[in-house]
């Protein structure tokens, strides 16, 4: 929006320039040129006063504009710095919880071997039990 706003000011210079012409008003009475009436008639300083007047409010509203946008970026620049720490952390945590899923399978890997082991060395065990008893 801030940008239109901005390409309204040749727009409105135009339009001051033409309206020029419309500081004198004078009527025909009558329809006769020598029964003319002069109704409206502002000085130069005074139409001057009037556009630099208008212009000046233009470009103070815009300055207005520009200082909501300029704070609305830093809040967002707030917002978008807390949203990338929030996920820069959700990142973090989803590593940890891989890590962690990997040294648990790596944990039953070995305790499924552990027990292999147990159970052969079991077998062992009752072969050299039964010998013994023979």
């Amino acid at each position: 929006l801030l940008q239109w706003e901005l390409k309204f000011l040749p727009l409105a210079v135009g339009w001051f320039e033409g309206a020029k012409s419309c500081t004198t008003l004078s009527i025909d009475e009558y329809n006769y040129t020598d029964y003319r009436r002069r109704v409206l008639e502002e000085s130069e300083e005074a139409f001057q006063s009037r556009i630099l007047t208008a212009l000046y409010e233009f470009v103070r509203g815009v300055t207005e504009k520009v200082l909501e946008r300029r704070d609305e970026l830093a809040l967002v620049a707030a917002c978008d710095d807390k949203i990338a720490m929030v996920e820069e952390e959700n990142m973090r945590i989803l590593n940890e919880k891989k890590r962690l899923r990997e040294d648990v399978e790596e944990r039953d890997r070995k305790i499924a071997k552990l027990e292999e082991e147990n159970k052969r060395l079991r077998g062992i065990v009752e072969s050299e039990r039964k010998s013994l008893e023979d």
